[in-house]
């Protein structure tokens, strides 16, 4: 475990509030780990031996956060030292800044805010900015059964009660029990994952977060980038993990630090996410990924993350212990996703893919999805960075990605109202719809695809994207239904 104390302060940028024409006050910014694509390179022997013999992993890089609470109309100045160039304010156009002096900016925030602040060009090393409003610690329903509260102060398994250790040696919080509330009140943060197995009617909430950045590798250097992760932990659990036939989970307001994944759903029902921060670091670690669950809602979300940030598939992913077995296979439909900010170094959204292959006569289902009202950063990766080859692109790419494997019907997406930024450097494409044969298929999967229809972009504002010869051309399968109504002036 690391010496050094958490959270670190980050020395890249410098935030202050002003209040109702007040003096300046500065708030904690806070080093946040994140990684850049993964790397093929080899590992010292103690590093693959800890992780469980994977070579492939990612090379760390240095990021900040800033989280407040908003109460009323505030001007934020968002300074960093020693730079001089410009700041700028991802795809927020609407928002007014004003530049007091080079690597300084200035704006009114009239409402909750999900941003990222860069540097010129280079977004991997941004500042991740969350105005969220102050959380109701409300206990959910009347009164709950079970009351799991976490007061302000670093939560772990050496000091807690509520916290234990599973077969791996991970912390976590297991909540079995129906009628379970838990709320980590602000200035909490909770060293564990949250299992989620089977219980009906849980709400996490409060204000607070769970911070898992010990736990990451080489968080004992304080996060150098000159070393190479190994991808995760055998057995490592999303900060949220909903399984076993769990129904009826809210999350919300609460800040996420991952070691692994954010949010996982397996086998669950009537899921609302809301008001989240999840940040994701490690090769694999998705912001929100869902398998065989029915009616998600979820909305004002702000993920960053190192693979795909919202993903769907059927009745599997390619994480064996993140499998729940003994389920029959069941449909993975109604998902809903609004006013969100979502930035990864994969691909943003991936609906289909992975599901059990001939278990049935008839397709595995992923249906009735809608994305609306977001903004989206294409891929955060540095301009500078070599792309992979073209070949290599073709096949894993896109900022929005549809894909039919494993004998699955895609059908019924709607994507709308989108503000997509196109990143410097990322070379690969927007779209990629596919159905993959039998021998395209990918992971573990055995047969191929089915079919994909009924799918919509409407909307989609497109922001600075390179020419064809900068990038790979949208990938359309002649076979699927695609309707595409652009804003006026978009590409």
């Amino acid at each position: 475990m690391s010496n050094i104390a958490f959270p670190i302060p980050s020395e890249e940028f410098k935030v202050e509030l002003r209040e109702s024409g007040g003096e300046w006050r500065p708030v904690p910014v806070e080093l946040l780990p994140v990684g850049l694509p993964a790397s093929h390179e080899r590992f010292p022997t103690e590093l693959l031996r800890e992780f469980g013999g994977l070579e492939e992993g990612v090379k760390m890089a240095r990021a900040s956060l800033c989280e407040f609470f908003w109460n009323e109309p505030v001007e934020v100045r968002v300074t960093a030292p020693g730079f001089c160039g410009d700041l700028r304010l991802s795809a927020r156009e609407d928002i007014a800044v004003e530049r007091p002096a080079p690597g300084s900016i200035a704006f009114r925030l009239d409402g909750p805010e999900m941003a990222l602040v860069r540097k010129g060009d280079d977004y991997l090393h941004g500042l991740s900015l969350l105005a969220r409003l102050a959380p109701a610690l409300k206990t959910g329903g009347s009164s709950p059964r079970h009351l799991l509260r976490f007061a302000p102060g670093f939560h772990t398994a050496s000091g807690n009660p509520l916290v234990s250790r599973d077969r791996f040696g991970a912390p976590v919080v297991s909540i079995a029990e129906d009628d379970t509330t838990v709320v980590i009140e602000p200035g909490a943060r909770v060293e564990a994952a949250f299992d989620i197995c089977g219980a009906k009617r849980v709400t996490i909430c409060g204000g607070g977060g769970i911070d898992l950045t010990r736990r990451l590798p080489h968080a004992a250097t304080g996060f150098s980038d000159t070393v190479l992760w190994a991808p995760f932990r055998e057995g490592a659990l999303p900060a949220i993990y909903v399984h076993g036939g769990a129904e009826d989970v809210t999350v919300q307001d609460i800040t996420m630090l991952c070691d692994f994944r954010g949010v996982c759903t397996r086998n669950a029902r009537n899921i609302k996410l809301r008001n989240l921060g999840i940040f994701t670091a490690v090769t694999n670690a998705d912001g929100v990924n869902m398998v065989a669950t029915e009616d998600m809602e979820a909305e004002n979300l702000c993920i960053r993350s190192q693979d795909d940030a919202f993903c769907a598939y059927n009745n599997c992913d390619s994480i064996p212990w993140l499998w729940d077995d003994g389920f029959a296979p069941r449909p993975m439909r109604r998902v809903t996703l609004r006013n969100s900010f979502l930035a990864s170094n994969c691909r943003t959204f991936v609906f289909g893919g992975h599901g059990q292959s001939g278990t049935r006569g008839e397709p595995n289902v992923l249906e009735d999805f809608e994305v609306c009202d977001c903004r989206v950063l294409g891929n955060v990766v540095p301009c500078d960075a070599p792309p992979p080859s073209e070949e290599h692109r073709l096949y894993w790419s896109g900022i929005f990605r549809l894909l039919s494997q494993s004998d699955e019907w895609v059908r019924r997406i709607r994507f709308h109202d989108i503000a997509v930024e196109w990143v410097p450097g990322y070379a690969g494409s927007g779209i990629h719809i596919c159905v993959r044969s039998k021998n395209q298929v990918s992971y573990r999967e055995k047969t191929g695809g089915w079919k994909i229809e009924d799918i919509s972009f409407e909307r989609i504002d497109w922001r600075n994207v390179p020419p064809p010869e900068k990038r790979i051309p949208d990938v359309f399968d002649t076979s699927v239904l695609v309707a595409i109504v652009p804003p006026a002036g978009s590409r």
